[in-house]
């Protein structure tokens, strides 16, 4: 995942590290996704499950395994599911978490079992370890994969996801603030005061936005206290829109979206 500010270098770099590694240097930067789950998280479930989540401290290669290239490849409204499931799972000493991954919107975890030529019967320690991984798939289906709210699998785009509401209408200010981006893409202040077909476009984008921001909860906003909630949300009224002048207007789309966009990622 391509966190904000990273140069390719940099990602190449943090890539051969291990998955413990990694965690340790992007808890200390303070950089990170809203897509990944947290250094904080990663470092405490390593730091509570270390058997379990042996792999971290592999060295990642094209031979190990994908827990110890990737590590936790999920977002972070899916931690505390996780949690659950790792104590659970942490009873048997032998077990170890070969791949911990998304998957058309549902957890899809893949171990090293302890030996056991048999399937597991019901009620002995092994049927109950393999209730814990279902258990925790199934409930991430109706889990907010970045907020952990209740939310809804389906189709968005190309991808399956489990969103809220609130974080399907974050998404849409991410895609928004992009798309401003692209419509003055070579454009200067001239030509943007020129140009009445650009700044309407740009003009639908505010009410895009003012509405997106008029779906989000107090917890929302809550987990995003460096945006201005209240004045986004004031873009919902059309005649409030319209009333921004043209060098606001301007000055809004070349400086305050690209960090509102950053502030997404």
């Amino acid at each position: 995942m391509k966190r904000a500010g990273s140069t390719y270098d940099e990602l190449v770099a943090l890539r051969k590290k291990t998955v413990f590694e990694r965690a340790k240097l992007l808890a200390a930067s303070g950089v990170g996704s809203r897509l990944d789950m947290t250094a904080a998280h990663v470092l405490a479930l390593l730091e509570r499950y270390p058997a379990l989540y042996r792999e971290a401290w592999v060295q990642p290669s094209n031979k190990t395994s994908p827990f110890a290239r990737d590590g936790f490849d999920v977002s972070d409204g899916w931690h505390a599911i996780i949690e659950r499931m790792s104590a659970r799972l942490a009873v048997d000493p032998s077990l170890h978490i070969d791949q911990l991954k998304e998957k058309w919107g549902r957890l899809t975890v893949y171990l090293t079992p302890s030996a056991a030529p048999e399937p597991a019967a019901a009620g002995t320690p092994g049927e109950e370890l393999d209730q814990a991984i279902d258990e925790a798939e199934e409930e991430s289906e109706r889990t907010c994969m970045i907020c952990g709210e209740p939310g809804t699998n389906k189709k968005r785009g190309l991808w399956v996801t489990v969103l809220c509401e609130p974080c399907v209408q974050l998404f849409e200010i991410s895609e928004t603030c992009r798309s401003i981006a692209e419509r003055l893409e070579g454009l200067d202040l001239a030509a943007f005061i020129a140009s009445e077909f650009v700044q309407d476009a740009i003009r639908m984008e505010l009410l895009c936005l003012g509405h997106a921001a008029a779906c989000q909860t107090p917890a929302s906003r809550a987990r995003h206290p460096g945006i201005e909630w209240e004045r986004l949300e004031h873009f919902k009224d059309a005649a409030a829109v319209k009333a921004v002048p043209v060098e606001e207007l301007w000055r809004f789309a070349v400086e305050e979206a690209p960090g509102l966009g950053r502030k997404l990622r």
